[in-house]
């Protein structure tokens, strides 16, 4: 078993009992259930990457900013009459 394994259930049974809607009594009580004394070396990594996964860090999510279009090039267009290639095909056929 490895510690991450080890911290799993620990981790989550603090996140159950104290809940998500205070971060700063839920971190508290993250810090004080940790069960292998010193907070040092390969553990207290695995325990502290367990907290990440299952809080869901927010250092994690992307950072998306509504202000930048220029993302919006890249992304799928979902309604064919929205592509400008589309209107132009549709524009060079009534042309005909």
């Amino acid at each position: 078993m490895s510690w991450a394994d080890a911290a799993a259930p620990i981790v989550a049974q603090v996140i159950r009992q104290v809940g998500r809607t205070d971060m700063r009594v839920l971190r508290k009580a993250l810090a004080d259930a940790y069960p292998w004394g010193e907070r040092e070396n390969a553990r207290y990594k695995a325990w502290l990457v367990e907290i990440r996964r299952q809080l869901g860090h927010p250092l994690n999510a992307p950072r998306a900013d509504p202000a930048n279009r220029q993302l919006d090039l890249f992304n799928h267009v979902k309604n064919p009459a929205q592509s400008s290639r589309f209107r132009i095909q549709a524009e060079d056929k009534e042309l005909r």
